[in-house]
């Protein structure tokens, strides 16, 4: 009897599998903010100031972030970034969804922007077709604001978010970088590109310190050829000693590949 039951099962299953996969692809026009917002967020319900207001569509949208006072979520086209991999044009839509109380932007300062990524690829028609999204990645900002985001070259065909903020806690003025690999957006690298504690009152000189980082792409001809690029992180200035109540210097390069295995950059070995 058991049989009997499974073989009528398993057709159908294929079946709704490949319907699955050969869903008819969806085009967009960037240019329509509107169509964009509506259609991504499930949602025709827009206020005056261009957001759509849409429901938890899901138990995760609700874990993932805070609605607003009104129970919905206030979401905003941020920007379109535009690249090139393949000789395929391609475009990053950036979504920012922040918090309201009582009709004012929640301005605390932990309360940023919270990023939704969307992807497309130029058709030989001249139609966008989108290639993946996600909803609310990832945190950005603060006091209410956004951070600075672009688009960085990564490899000959490998393009990368950078996310870009800067953080004022207990006097200690930081600021974080981030790069999102826009071909699943995950996290590839992540590090402190300034810190410095001048806004601690009462420090003494010799406590008082300030670093800034940068990354540098090597240039070498084999290099420029690679999936993904090797770089330097150039560190230069003084930061707090792990052992000793003073200021050293912070002086340093730094290596870093692509780890294949892990999908991120790591420390090169000497």
């Amino acid at each position: 009897m058991l049989r009997k039951f499974l073989l009528p099962v398993i057709p159908f299953v294929f079946c709704a599998c490949l319907r699955s996969q050969t869903t008819a692809p969806l085009f967009f026009d960037l240019s329509d903010k509107q169509a964009l917002l509506t259609t991504l967020f499930d949602s025709d319900l827009m206020a005056t100031n261009g957001e759509v207001l849409w429901e938890p569509l899901s138990f995760s949208d609700r874990l993932m972030v805070s609605t607003s006072d009104d129970s919905l979520f206030h979401t905003r086209l941020d920007t379109i970034l535009f690249f090139s991999t393949f000789g395929i044009e391609q475009a990053v839509a950036i979504f920012a969804t922040y918090n309201y109380q009582k009709n004012h932007l929640n301005a605390c300062q932990a309360c940023g922007a919270q990023l939704s990524f969307a992807t497309f690829d130029e058709t030989v028609t001249g139609q966008w077709q989108i290639e993946r999204f996600a909803k609310h990645l990832t945190a950005l900002g603060s006091l209410g604001e956004n951070g600075d985001i672009e688009l960085v070259q990564f490899g000959e065909n490998q393009w990368c978010l950078q996310l870009k903020m800067g953080w004022m806690g207990q006097g200690i003025l930081s600021e974080h970088v981030s790069f999102v690999n826009l071909d699943d957006f995950s996290t590839i690298f992540t590090f402190v590109s300034h810190e410095d504690n001048s806004g601690v009152l009462h420090l003494p000189a010799e406590r008082s310190y300030s670093f800034d980082r940068s990354i540098h792409f090597l240039n070498q001809e084999q290099e420029r050829t690679a999936a993904w690029w090797e770089f330097d992180v150039v560190s230069r200035g003084t930061n707090l000693s792990e052992t000793e109540e003073l200021t050293v210097p912070a002086n340093y390069v730094q290596r870093y590949q692509y780890d294949w295995q892990t999908r991120s950059y790591t420390k090169a070995c000497p």
